[in-house]
């Protein structure tokens, strides 16, 4: 997306946000264009520093199931009610770490939002006239707050939160509702290769303190892949030393140690101990294996489409390693959806 086609997006959402709160002052639309554009970076001194905010405003709320649970603010951000949060279980915690950058957003600076609004000002498409406030922007130490009237009307109360996280909003509401045991929860993330499931892991780890495992680094042995067992469908992994080695004794509560396998090399690294925590995430195709997914808590399955899975493999693997994947780890990897039926009806799919 280009900076043109993203400011387009800002104008068409503060139209909508306009029409939604009709109350809304000069600097009510000042501070959505400023935080449209720069996001939540100006609250964010730690994560720890964000959570406590963030749960010392939502303390005195009373949960609102009725409210929608964000609004878009641009592709990049959208605004997360704390009171729709708090009625779906959403925690402090939880909040704080959607609030993030992502590595990729694209970036701006109070400069753009000044030349962002006196632009479309000048153009009679934004109701932002007042030379005084616009010149406020570009203050480093001022921050845009809404106006009394706004606040009396509509009672805002809403982090900002990377957008990234709307359409991953059911895996992360499904975390939250669904554990099992709220001790130990287990969540697979499966799908084809190059679809982005160790991304989602990477983010979902982040958010919620857990570990990752990958199943990548749980194929069987070179010396173990015979005909009769890659016949099988999951047989490329070891998925019987993962269970013996990693989510049994996990979900026991057990220490947990680990050996990740070298393919490249043949050969199994040093033990590890796996980091003590609350919620586990097994990453990588065959993770809806039957010795996995019977200790699931969650199981999430990204569908991205084929061609940008292509366009993914193109660019990361040699062309070696490529035609690897064409002549043998992809139909390996369907013929165990196939096999399993994946996804099926329990898995929350996801495009990454």
């Amino acid at each position: 997306m280009t900076r043109e086609e993203f400011e387009q997006e800002i104008l068409r959402h503060l139209e909508e946000h306009r029409r939604r709160y009709p109350a809304a002052e000069q600097q009510d639309i000042i501070k959505f264009v400023f935080q449209a554009m720069l996001g939540a970076g100006h609250l964010l001194s730690s994560r720890e520093a964000a959570e406590e905010y963030a749960a010392q405003e939502m303390d005195p709320l009373l949960p609102d199931e009725a409210e929608p649970l964000s609004e878009t603010l641009s592709p990049a951000w959208h605004r997360l009610s704390l009171r729709a949060a708090k009625a779906k279980g959403i925690s402090p915690s939880v909040i704080a770490g959607m609030m993030f950058v992502p590595g990729d957003a694209m970036k701006f600076t109070r400069q753009d939002v000044y030349r962002f609004l006196t632009k479309h000002a000048a153009g009679g498409e934004n109701p932002v006239t007042v030379p005084e406030m616009l010149n406020r922007i570009l203050d480093e130490n001022w921050l845009p707050s809404h106006s009394s009237a706004y606040r009396e009307k509509y009672h805002p109360a809403y982090r900002v939160i990377s957008g990234e996280w709307i359409p991953r909003m059911e895996v992360i509401r499904k975390i939250i509702t669904k554990p099992a045991d709220p001790e130990r929860l287990l969540v697979t993330i499966d799908g084809p290769c190059a679809s982005g499931k160790t991304t989602l892991a990477k983010k979902l780890a982040e958010v919620f303190g857990a570990t990752v495992v990958h199943t990548d680094e749980y194929v069987i042995p070179h010396g173990q892949k015979t005909p009769e067992r890659l016949a099988i469908p999951g047989g490329n992994c070891d998925v019987e030393r993962l269970s013996k080695e990693v989510v049994i004794p996990w979900k026991r509560g057990d220490k947990v140690f680990i050996r990740r396998y070298d393919c490249r090399n043949d050969r199994l690294l040093p033990e590890e101990k796996l980091p003590d925590c609350r919620m586990l995430i097994i990453e990588g195709s065959y993770s809806n294996l039957p010795m996995i997914r019977e200790h699931a808590d969650v199981r999430a399955f990204v569908n991205t489409p084929w061609e940008i899975r292509k366009e993914r493999l193109i660019r990361r693997e040699s062309p070696q390693y490529l035609q690897m994947f064409y002549d043998r780890w992809i139909p390996l990897e369907d013929c165990y959806f196939d096999a399993y039926g994946l996804p099926d009806r329990e898995c929350i799919l996801l495009t990454e």
